[in-house]
């Protein structure tokens, strides 16, 4: 690359030519009048310490853009390959040279990836062996790690100037105030108001510029320690393991053996392969037979099922059967038996009914008796008192006894018992009189 060629690369890549642009662009758009937002132009635009403010806080910014765009631009290609895969038994180290020569020209504007796989192989051609080439992976890792740290240089620089350009602005603007200030013109302070707000401002300014750019350098940062992460893996992947390691005096034998080594290992792999086709084809097979058998055996069962289902279901129908003809047969004899008892029972009220019958002409007999008794009785009080009357009390008594006994002969069994004659009250009423 030719010196013209590599000046321009650095001059287009150059954070104070694109941040000097834009800040000319942003300056030109509000002389122009296109910006005319009066709080952009008195805080960004109003004092000329706002203009070195705005031009720093420009080139941090372009410094930052610069380097998104070549971490965005390595990203796709971290997962490419390019190298040769590694072949099987691995590689001699001599053949290092070759590899290397098939890389990129490991500049700074390469990338990582390429720059560490190229810095992994001279290593290996350097020193004829790769016994070292895992511990200068990791140095490369670091080292790289440490340049990262180191291209935000000019942007930490801006970042710590911005604030001082603040503090500048507002010493300024303090030193106008206080210079403004005469014991003959007291009354007048526009002077001194415009100098407290230039001082102010700047400041304002100056925070909240270097705030921007603090926040936008960790989202940079963040996303370059993930790259350098993926570089990492990819360069491990690609050369850790890919050569032999071989001493000086090597005749060959260990290339030998390793490559036995290789062949070995891929007989084995193709031998549990097939022994693991074997036992899958075994495994079909035996579950093909065990179906089957299970279908037959299910067959058989079902058969044998269905054979003492009926048998145990014909008994039941059969002792169902019997068990309602005899259940039939007890209902009849039941209902014979409760025939005979009802017409002995009719019989027996018949019976009673006819005793009742009987009993109900022995009570109207008894009844007629009474009022024979009744009738009597009256006679015999109107007897007893005629007696009493004639003094003939003694023979009366004697024929009344006999009437008495007349009558309980003929009343027998009457529930009713006669009328009993009080012949002493009698008696005495007749001898009083």
């Amino acid at each position: 690359m030719s010196k013209v060629n590599v000046f321009s690369a650095m001059l287009l890549r150059s954070p104070l030519l694109w941040g000097g642009a834009l800040s000319f662009l942003f300056f030109a758009l509000i002389h122009g009048g296109v910006i005319s937002d009066a709080n952009v132009i008195r805080y960004l635009a109003g004092h000329w310490v706002e203009y070195v403010e705005v031009v720093m806080f420009g080139v941090g910014l372009a410094a930052l853009a610069i380097k998104s765009y070549d971490l965005v631009r390595q990203r796709p290609h971290v997962q490419d390959e390019r190298i040769e895969a590694v072949p099987e038994g691995g590689q001699n180290p001599a053949e290092a040279g070759r590899l290397a020569n098939s890389l990129a020209t490991a500049d700074e504007t390469a990338g990582y990836l390429p720059r560490r796989l190229r810095e992994g192989l001279d290593l290996v051609v350097r020193t004829g062996s790769a016994d070292g080439l895992q511990d200068h992976l990791k140095y490369l890792s670091d080292l790289d790690a440490a340049r990262a740290a180191q291209s935000y240089g000019l942007v930490r620089f801006v970042i710590w100037a911005i604030p001082i350009m603040g503090f500048l602005g507002t010493v300024i603007g303090i030193t106008v105030a206080i210079a403004s200030l005469s014991p003959t013109q007291l009354e007048n302070i526009s002077g001194v108001v415009a100098g407290l707000g230039t001082a102010f401002d700047t400041t304002a300014t100056a925070l909240a510029l270097s705030m921007v750019l603090m926040f936008v350098q960790f989202i940079v940062d963040r996303y370059e320690q993930s790259l350098l992460a993926d570089v990492d893996q990819a360069a491990w992947a690609a050369l850790a393991g890919r050569f032999q390691s071989l001493d000086a005096v090597d005749d060959g034998t260990s290339i030998a053996l390793a490559r036995l080594g290789e062949a070995v290992g891929r007989s084995s792999t193709k031998l549990i392969e097939a022994q693991e086709q074997s036992w899958r084809a075994l495994e079909q097979t035996a579950a093909g037979s065990f179906e089957k058998l299970f279908e037959i055996t299910a067959g058989k069962m079902q058969s044998k099922l269905s054979q003492s289902l009926d048998g145990t279901l014909a008994k039941w129908s059969e002792s169902l059967v019997q068990a309602q003809a005899d259940l039939a047969s007890t209902r009849e004899d039941r209902w014979t038996n409760a025939a005979e008892s009802m017409a002995s029972a009719m019989r027996s009220f018949e019976q009673h009914q006819k005793t009742l019958a009987g009993q109900a002409e022995l009570l109207a007999k008894v009844v007629d008796a009474t009022h024979n008794v009744a009738a009597l009785e009256r006679s015999l009080d109107s007897n007893l008192a005629t007696l009493a009357g004639s003094g003939r009390f003694e023979e009366t008594l004697a024929t009344l006894a006999a009437a008495v006994q007349l009558l309980a002969a003929r009343a027998q069994d009457a529930s009713v018992e006669p009328r009993r004659v009080d012949l002493q009250t009698g008696l005495r009423s007749g001898k009083a009189a």
